[in-house]
């Protein structure tokens, strides 16, 4: 695309219908966001990468706090509850 004497885009899309050009653009901005999303996408997984000293440490952790009294009470206070879940759930997928 170019531009002409007045000021006006010349090129192949200048004859497309008004509705057919809006169409595009929606599909340039669609990709444009896409693109956008990717980018952030990459940026967050490269932010959020646990190092493996680091994600020993918290697996540790993890065992430690399933491991606490704190913890197994409340599984035990709440058994009832999930049992009763799984239930509802299997049923409703009958």
């Amino acid at each position: 695309m170019s531009d002409d004497k007045n000021g006006a885009w010349v090129g192949p899309e200048s004859t497309l219908p008004a509705d057919e050009l809006a169409a595009r653009e929606r599909q340039l901005a669609l990709v444009d966001r896409v693109f956008g999303l990717e980018a952030q996408l990459a940026e967050l997984s490269a932010q959020n990468s646990l190092t493996p000293s680091e994600r020993l440490r918290t697996e540790q952790r993890l065992i430690e706090m399933q491991g606490s009294l704190a913890w197994r009470l409340g599984r035990a206070a709440t058994a009832p509850l999930r049992v009763a879940q799984r239930f509802v759930v299997r049923a409703r997928a009958r």
